[in-house]
């Protein structure tokens, strides 16, 4: 009777066990490279222009500025032995004081550009999500991770092709 029930608990752990495997094995899982996404999507030159376009008012001016203070540092070389010393003095000043505004624009226009990239990436990784979400939900996928959470794929789960026709269909 012993025999009997421990080869009945051993027969239902095995099923239970391949039953499990089975369920296991129709979970369909893809894999994205986001890097290889953002490198190949078409929008990211599109944005890159406008936010050239969109500072480049700004660069102009640090260009302008930078050029200023290469002619300031040029003529005080250049016209050194001929200044006084007040003359000296005041082109010291005026350089410094020009050298300080530079860096005080640079800085202010990196991190305004800074800001402008994280938004537009931000609103980009929204849309390539939503192409992750349609692609998965179109292929019968069950989840989705990023290859970089991956140690190994067959290289048919990877979606990032599909993921960039996707965006570049505007779908």
């Amino acid at each position: 009777m012993k025999t009997l029930i421990k080869t009945t608990a051993v027969a239902v752990a095995l099923s239970t066990a391949l039953f499990a495997g089975a369920a296991e094995a129709q979970q369909k899982i893809g894999v994205v490279d986001m890097m290889s996404i953002f490198q190949q999507l078409p929008q990211r030159e599109q944005i890159s222009q406008d936010l050239q376009a969109e500072f480049e008012d700004r660069f102009e001016e640090m260009r302008q500025l930078e050029q200023k203070v290469q002619e300031l540092r040029q003529k005080q070389e250049r016209d050194a032995a001929i200044m006084s010393n007040q003359e000296k003095t005041q082109l010291n000043r005026e350089l410094e004081q020009l050298i300080s505004e530079a860096q005080l624009k640079q800085k202010a226009l990196q991190e305004d550009t800074r800001r402008r990239q994280q938004e537009e990436r931000n609103e980009l990784l929204g849309q390539v999500q939503q192409a992750i979400n349609a692609v998965a939900q179109d292929e019968g996928y069950d989840l989705v991770l990023e290859s970089n959470a991956v140690a190994f794929m067959k290289a048919d789960n990877d979606l990032s092709d599909e993921v960039v026709t996707q965006m570049s269909s505007g779908n």
